[in-house]
C-alpha cells in the first residue's frame, strides 16, 4: 500500500484540528463587542436622581472636550459588533445573574464595524414588572443571538436611593490661634491647627467646609478644601485662602457628592440648629479677656483672665472719659491682677495688646464697703453684655447667646472687647463725672448678688438696655419703687424679658412681654426720625428746666405709660412718647427709649438740663 494517501490524510487531520483551535482562540481572545462599553452614569437614583442643569459641576461628564450634564435617573451603554452583523438581546441582570429587565429582545445590527451605533441601550432603573429595582449592583448582559454567544459588560451599575450622610464626630483642639505667614507656633504657643474627625465620607467629591457663625446675618461659608475619597481625618490649618482666619466662631462641616450625584452635607440643616452638632466647632482666638461681671471695690485688685495664646502682652488702665494711664504693665500669665484706683466708684477701660492684636474691656469699681452710700446708684447691664456676647460655650460651632435661646455661661471672655452699647454707657458716666454728680456704681448681676443694695439708695439709674431681667431682680425693683424709690431707665427693648440665673449660667430667656416691669408699653423702634420731640404734659415737672423741645433723635423707642396715671410725656406725638415719667406706688419711674443718651448729653444743652433735673428727682 502506498504511503502517500496516509500522509495526506494525516496532514488534513492536523490542519483541521489546528484550524479548530485557532478559531476557538480567536473566539476567546477577540472581543465580540467593541466601543469600550461602560454604563453612563455608573450609578443612578431612578426615583429622585438629579438631571440636567440641576446637578453639580462635578457630576457632569466630558463629551467632545466639553462638560455636559447627565441624567442620573437612568443609565445607558453603547457598543458595536466586532466580527459580523447579528441580532442582539440586551438585558439587565442583578449581582446573582438573574435577569431583571429586558432592554431589547431582537435588535438588528446591520453593518460590520459600526463605529457609531444608531442608538444607546437605556435603563431607567425599573424591572420588567414596572417596579423600581432595589438598591444594589447590576450589569448589562448582551446576547448575540445568531452566534449563540453571551457577553456580560463587567462594569457595574449601582442603584442607590440613599443620600450620603457625612458626620463630623470631633474637632480637636476646639480653640486655635493660626500662625501668621512666615511665623512659627513656637514651643510654648497653643495649637495653630485643628484635626477634624469624621465618618461617612466615601463620595467621588469630598470637601471640608468652613462656616463662620458669629457674624450678623447667620452662618456663611468662608472657605472649603478637598479631602480624599476614603479616610476619617483631615486638618484645617486655620487659614482662609492662605491668610490666618479672623478671630471668631467657626463650624467645620462636610460636603460629599457620591457617584449618583447625591449631595450629602454636614450639618444637614441650613442654618444649623443650636446644640445639635456637638464637637464640630472651633474658635479662632488671638487675644481676649474675661472680666468680673460684678464690680470690685475701689482700691482692691480686679482679677482678669487673659487669653493671649501664651504670648507676653502689655496692659494699661484708664478711667472712662480720661486719657491718662493710671497703671500699666507687661505679663505673660493667664491670671492678671489689676490694681483698681482708690477713692470711689468708677468705670475703666483695660487695654491689652500683643503684636498686632488689641482688645479693650470694661472694669467696674464700686465704692468700698466702708464708704457712706450716695443717694443714687448707677447700674450697668452686665447681663446684656454677656447675653449678646457670641461665645461658643459648648463647642458646637455656634455662638451661645440669649437671643438664640441660651443657656450661656456668665463667666466667659468678652470676645469682641467692649460691648456694643458700652460706648454710650461710658459717655453717660463721663457726663456725670464732668457735672460733679456723685453716685455709687454696680452691675445688674452685682445688684442681684446683693439684694440689700437697693434699700441703701434713694434713686437708681439703669444706665443701659436691660434686655433680660431675672425674676428676683424684677421683683426687687418693683418693690423698691412702690415703697418710694425712684428709677430712671435708659435704653430700648428693655425690662420685658425674663431669664433664670443659676449655677453660673443664664438660661430660659422668655419672649418679650407686651408691657415692661413697670407696666409701660413699649412700641416699635422708630428709625429715620426728623421730627422734633416736644413736651405734651408735665405733672411731675421733668421739663421745668428745659425748653421742652428736643431735636436730633433719629432713632428711639416709644414708651406709653400705664393707663390711668398722671404722666409727664415728651414725644414726636402724644401717642409716641420718647420720654415718659409716671408714678408707681409711692415712687416714680422715668423711661427714655434711647440708646444714646450719653452721647446726646455731650452735645445738647436741653438733654444736659433734663439729666440735671432727673438727677435731682432721683435723689429727692
Amino acid at each position: 500500500m502506498s504511503r502517500l494517501p496516509v500522509a495526506a490524510f494525516a496532514a488534513l487531520v492536523v490542519a483541521t484540528v489546528g484550524a479548530f483551535f485557532v478559531t476557538q482562540h480567536l473566539k476567546v481572545t477577540t472581543p465580540l463587542i467593541q466601543g469600550a462599553p461602560s454604563p453612563v452614569p455608573a450609578a443612578i437614583d431612578p426615583v429622585n436622581g438629579v438631571r440636567g442643569s440641576s446637578e453639580p459641576g462635578s457630576c457632569q461628564v466630558l463629551r467632545d472636550g466639553v462638560l455636559a450634564p447627565v441624567n442620573y435617573r437612568q443609565t445607558y451603554v453603547t457598543f458595536y459588533l466586532q466580527h459580523q452583523p447579528d441580532h442582539v438581546a440586551v438585558y439587565i441582570v442583578d449581582s446573582g445573574g438573574t435577569i431583571v429587565r429586558t432592554i431589547r429582545s431582537n435588535y438588528n445590527f446591520k453593518r460590520i464595524d459600526q463605529r457609531n451605533p444608531p442608538g444607546a441601550f437605556v435603563w431607567n432603573g425599573k424591572e420588567d414588572n414596572g417596579q423600581y429595582a432595589p438598591d444594589g449592583t447590576y450589569y448589562y448582559r448582551v446576547v448575540l443571538i445568531g452566534q449563540s454567544r453571551t457577553v456580560q459588560i463587567n462594569k457595574p451599575i449601582t442603584v442607590t436611593t440613599t443620600l450620603p450622610r457625612p458626620v463630623v464626630t470631633r474637632v480637636s483642639p476646639s480653640l486655635i490661634s493660626p500662625v501668621p505667614a512666615g511665623g512659627s507656633a513656637g514651643a510654648s504657643a497653643t495649637s495653630s491647627r485643628t484635626t477634624i474627625h469624621y465618618s461617612g465620607v466615601n463620595g467621588v467629591s469630598n470637601q471640608v467646609t468652613v462656616l463662620r457663625t458669629d457674624l450678623p446675618g447667620g452662618p456663611r461659608q468662608v472657605f472649603s478644601f478637598g479631602i480624599p475619597h476614603h479616610g476619617n481625618t483631615a486638618v484645617w490649618n486655620g487659614r482662609i485662602h492662605g491668610v490666618p482666619a479672623p478671630a471668631g466662631t467657626y463650624l467645620l462641616g462636610l460636603r460629599v457628592i457620591d457617584a449618583a450625584c447625591h449631595v450629602g452635607s454636614f450639618p444637614a440643616e441650613s442654618p444649623p440648629v443650636l446644640g445639635t452638632r456637638p464637637h464640630a466647632g472651633v474658635t479662632v482666638r488671638y487675644l481676649a479677656a474675661e472680666v468680673p461681671n460684678t464690680p470690685v471695690a475701689a482700691g482692691s485688685t480686679s482679677t482678669v483672665y487673659v487669653d493671649s495664646r501664651k504670648h507676653p502682652y502689655h496692659w494699661a488702665l484708664r478711667r472712662v472719659g480720661h486719657r491718662a494711664v493710671l497703671s500699666q504693665g507687661t505679663s505673660d500669665t493667664f491670671t492678671l491682677g489689676v490694681p483698681m484706683p482708690a477713692g470711689g466708684p468708677g468705670a475703666y477701660y483695660l487695654t491689652l495688646t500683643y503684636g498686632a492684636y488689641r482688645t479693650v474691656v470694661p472694669l467696674i469699681a464700686s465704692a468700698p464697703a466702708t464708704a457712706t452710700p450716695r443717694n443714687i446708684l448707677v447700674v450697668l447691664p452686665a447681663l446684656s453684655w454677656q447675653g449678646l456676647n457670641p461665645v461658643d460655650d459648648d463647642g458646637d460651632g455656634l455662638p451661645d447667646t440669649l437671643p438664640d435661646g441660651g443657656p450661656i455661661v456668665l463667666a466667659r471672655p468678652l470676645v469682641g472687647g467692649l460691648p456694643a452699647d458700652f460706648v454710650d454707657e461710658a459717655a453717660l458716666l463721663g457726663v456725670l463725672d464732668g457735672a460733679g454728680f456723685r453716685y455709687d456704681l454696680t452691675t445688674d448681676l452685682g445688684l442681684l448678688a446683693d439684694p440689700g443694695l437697693l434699700a441703701r439708695h434713694r434713686g437708681v439709674v439703669l444706665a443701659g438696655s436691660e434686655h433680660w431681667l431675672p425674676g428676683a431682680l424684677r421683683s426687687q425693683l418693683r418693690s423698691y419703687v412702690q415703697g418710694g424709690g425712684h428709677v430712671l431707665s435708659l435704653g430700648t427693648d428693655s425690662l420685658r424679658r425674663g431669664v433664670t440665673i443659676s449655677g453660673g449660667q443664664a438660661r430660659g430667656p422668655t419672649a418679650p412681654a407686651a408691657v415692661d416691669a413697670f407696666g409701660a408699653r413699649p412700641g416699635a423702634t422708630v428709625t429715620g426720625n426728623r421730627s422734633l420731640v416736644i413736651k405734651f404734659s408735665d405733672p411731675l415737672g421733668l421739663f421745668s428746666t428745659t425748653s421742652g423741645v428736643f431735636s436730633g433723635l433719629p432713632r428711639f423707642q416709644p414708651t406709653v405709660p400705664p393707663a390711668g396715671v398722671s404722666a409727664s410725656v415728651a414725644g414726636v406725638t402724644a401717642q409716641q412718647p420718647v420720654i415718659a415719667g409716671f408714678p408707681v406706688g409711692r415712687g416714680t419711674v422715668v423711661e427714655l427709649g434711647l440708646d444714646d443718651l450719653g452721647m446726646l448729653t455731650t452735645r445738647s444743652s436741653d438733654f444736659r438740663a433734663l439729666l440735671a433735673r432727673l438727677w435731682r428727682l432721683l435723689g429727692s
